[in-house]
Order: C-alpha cells, then structure tokens, then sequence
C-alpha cells in the first residue's frame, strides 16, 4: 500500500448544539479556529508523505469561500464542500469527493490529534480492515436510571473511540451507503455491515470537544504546551521634501514630506516586521533585508511585510494579537488609520486566518516636541504576541 495515498477528510459540518456557542468548529483554540488545528495536522501529514490530499466539511448551505484563502496557504491539494444534515451524511460526502484509495475521517472537534496517531492508524490499516484508536475507560462507570437510581456498570472491555478512524475509501462509501443514516462514527457503519476492523492505542490529550469543560481543557493543554511569545519592533525614519509618504503600504498623496530611506521608508512596515520577527526569535528585519543589497532599493515594505508574514508561517507561527503606535506630527492621518489597519491585516492575513481583529493602531502627534514634534521624523512602536507551533 501506497501510504501516502489516503485522503483526510475533516468533518467541521456540525452545529455543536451541546456548546454555549454553535457552530464551534469556527471556535477560536489557541488564537485559531478549531478546524484549522485539523488542517495544520493534515499539512504535517503531507509534509511526511502519509495523505495526498485534505477535503474539509463545512456545514450544510455554508459559504465556506472565505476560508478558501486559508486553505490555499498550507499549500497541498485540498477540497472544501458542503456537508449533509447528519453527521453520516457529511462524511460520505467528504469520502465521495476525495481521490485516496484509502481515506482517514477526522472531527475538527479534535484539535489535538497527533500525528504520531495518525501514523500508528496508517500502519495498521490494510485493504480488508479499518483502523480506529481506541483508549481504555479509566473511570468507575455508573448508570442513572429515569427514577434515579444508580447502578455501577463494570468498564472491563469498555474503550472510547476517538478519530481519525481509516478506510478503504471505497469500501466505506459502499458500507455507508449500505447501513445508511442512523450511525455516529464511520466505524460502527464498518462493523454493522460485518467488516473486520483493528485498532491501535489512542491519546488521553485528543480530547472531543463536546462541551463547555472540553473547551476550557484543551485551553489549557495549549496554553501550557505553546505559551505565547512577545516581540517588539521599533523603527524611524527622517521627512524629506523629495521623497512620497508611505505608511503601511499607503501612499498619502497630500503629505508636502516623505520618509527617507533604502527601501520606501514605510515605519509602520517596519516595526510590525520586527515585532513578528522579535516573538518568533528570528533575526531582524536588517539582517534578513539589509540596506546594502540593491534589490531593496526603493523596495514595497508591506510586501516584504507580507513575504515576512509566509515566512512565519511556514515554521507554523500564529499572529495573536498585534499593537502599533505611530508617532507623527505632520500631515494630520487620523482618517488613514482604519485604510492601514485593513492593509496591515491582508498582509498578514496567512499568520492570523484572516481574522479582522488582530490589528489596534494609533497615531500620536509629537506636541511640537523633538524630532517628532518639528516634522523631522516619524517613529513607530509595534508589539505582537504570537503563539509558535507544537509538537506532541
């Protein structure tokens, strides 16, 4: 068997009705939402040779196109449809649509599947048997009957079922189809129909994300694994009356100055380049674009800003939070600062999923004082908090 030929479906078409909030696969878990974790799982599979493709499920009349820009960033094959109104129904259609002679269905309300899971499940699978982990019930188990009473009930030979659970693609589309709606996992469709399937030892931290407390669990679990990281970028540059004025990416065409400098001399740029370098311990935005090398003469900030933002998230970095301070005391840009916020956010739309809350910018004068306050110079402040990847 060809490892690397199994599709991953991620199922992220339920209504979550067990949460405080619906929809919970559009929860945000460590600054992301729950169904990217399955996606950045599944980039990690592909970057290994283990799948061929991701399809993910979004909900019934959903317009998923908005996350199609997230997709596309991890850079492997993908589909992105529309599930059913049960949870059967959506992982056929995920099944059908995929291109694996083998498929692996994973629920995005397990953001934290491993991949050393996934890769004991694809050991494990052959032509004529599916594959699910499995974990020993570790409690005393108890039934509570409709008058209250309560009756212990022995947990030997009881495990729980987690996912992702692997197939034969085409023989789970005919078991499925065959056993029809009324299943609540892939593989109790596969034993009904009377396939042989194995199992192989599952994780306690792939919890299910099922209630309020489940939430607040696997919140812990990754704010203890990946903390967040600070970093702070400062940058200035000196008005001249030959340069234009860009700032964020903007061109201010009623600015008499501009900013001087090798590249065009964008401050805000700048300094958010360094912040997001800073958190992630890499080295400055000199360093890695320095002055000397004439392909940034003149060069777009925001692009290097943007490529910057990639680069990040290529060594899986997440943009938490980020705060900028321009200090400027000539033109007056108080009416600019929703146009930079907007062109900071599509810049670093990659590192944040393209989230709209990220960015908070203002603008201070200088007060007629200093450098800053007689219009000789423009400063900037930049502080992001991001959160790096996690190995478990």
């Amino acid at each position: 068997m060809s490892l690397k030929n199994c599709s991953f479906v991620i199922l992220a078409a339920g209504k979550g009705a067990r949460m405080n909030t619906p929809f919970k696969q559009f929860r945000l878990l460590g600054g992301i939402p729950l169904w990217v974790w399955g996606v950045k799982l599944a980039r990690k599979l592909y970057d290994m040779n283990l799948i061929c493709e991701v399809v993910v499920v979004f909900p019934k009349d959903y317009d998923f196109s908005f996350h199609v820009e997230v997709l596309q960033a991890h850079k492997m094959p993908f589909k992105a449809i529309n599930g059913g109104d049960t949870r059967a129904m959506s992982s056929i259609l995920g099944v059908k649509v995929s291109d694996g002679d083998y498929v692996l269905v994973h629920d995005a309300a397990r953001p934290l599947a491993s991949s050393n899971l996934v890769k004991k499940v694809i050991s494990a699978l052959s032509p004529e048997a599916g594959v699910i982990p499995l974990i020993p019930i570790r409690d005393s188990l108890k039934r509570v009957s409709e008058g209250g009473e309560i009756v212990p009930v022995s947990r030997e030979n009881l495990w729980c079922t987690q996912t992702p659970q692997a197939f034969s693609r085409r023989e789970l589309i005919s078991v499925m189809e065959m056993v029809g709606d009324g299943v609540f996992d892939e593989a109790e469709a596969w034993i009904k129909a009377g396939r042989h399937i194995n199992f192989v030892e599952g994780e306690p931290s792939n919890v299910k994300i099922t209630y309020e407390s489940d939430f607040k669990l696997c919140h812990n679990i990754v704010e203890g694994m990946s903390p967040l990281k600070v970093g702070h970028g400062f940058d200035i540059h000196p008005l001249r009356p030959w340069r234009k004025l860009i700032l964020a990416g903007e061109f201010i065409p009623s600015a008499p100055l501009g900013l001087d400098g090798h590249s065009d001399g964008d401050v805000i740029s700048h300094a958010v380049a360094d912040a997001l370098l800073g958190a992630a311990g890499e080295p400055d935005l000199g360093s890695l674009y320095p002055s000397s090398d004439e392909r940034y003469k003149n060069a777009n900030s925001l692009l290097i800003l943007e490529e910057i933002a990639h680069l990040l998230f290529e060594k899986a970095w997440i943009l938490i939070s980020l705060d900028v301070t321009l200090e400027a005391q000539l033109p007056k840009l108080g009416c600019y600062v929703d146009t930079f916020k907007t062109n900071l956010e599509k810049a670093l739309s990659v590192l944040t999923c393209r989230r709209s809350d990220i960015v908070n910018l203002k603008i201070k004068s200088g007060e007629g004082v200093g450098a800053v306050g007689t219009a000789r110079c423009m400063r900037c402040h930049a502080v992001a908090a991001m959160r790096g990847a996690m190995e478990w």
